[in-house]
C-alpha cells in the first residue's frame, strides 16, 4: 500500500511539475510579446520624432541661408566628388577641434 502511495504522490508531482513549467513557458511567451509590442511602438515613436525634427532643422536651414538642406547637400557631394584630399583634411581637422572642444572638463 506505501508503494502505490509513493507513486501516486509522484505521479501528482510529475503533473503540476509539468503545469508548472507549461505555466512558466506561456508567462515567457507573453512577456516576450509584451517586450516585443513595447519595443516597436517605442521605435515608431522615435521615428516620428526624428523626423519631426529633421523636418525643424531642413526649415531652419532654409530660412537662415535661403537654399533648402537638399541643396547645400548636392554642394557638400559634388566638393567631395572634385576635391577628395581636402574634403577628408577637413573632416579630419574638424573632427580634432570638435574633440578637443567636447574633451575640456
Amino acid at each position: 500500500m506505501d508503494e502505490r502511495r509513493l507513486e501516486s504522490i509522484g505521479d501528482t508531482a510529475q503533473r503540476s511539475a509539468r503545469r508548472v513549467a507549461g505555466d512558466a513557458q506561456d508567462m515567457a511567451s507573453r512577456a516576450g510579446s509584451y517586450a516585443q509590442e513595447r519595443a516597436q511602438e517605442m521605435a515608431e515613436r522615435a521615428g516620428t520624432y526624428v523626423s519631426q525634427r529633421a523636418r525643424d532643422v531642413n526649415d531652419q536651414v532654409q530660412r537662415l541661408t535661403g537654399r533648402p538642406t537638399e541643396s547645400w547637400m548636392k554642394d557638400a557631394r559634388r566638393f567631395v566628388q572634385n576635391h577628395p584630399l581636402q574634403a577628408v583634411a577637413i573632416t579630419v581637422g574638424l573632427g580634432f577641434v570638435l574633440g578637443k572642444i567636447l574633451a575640456r572638463d
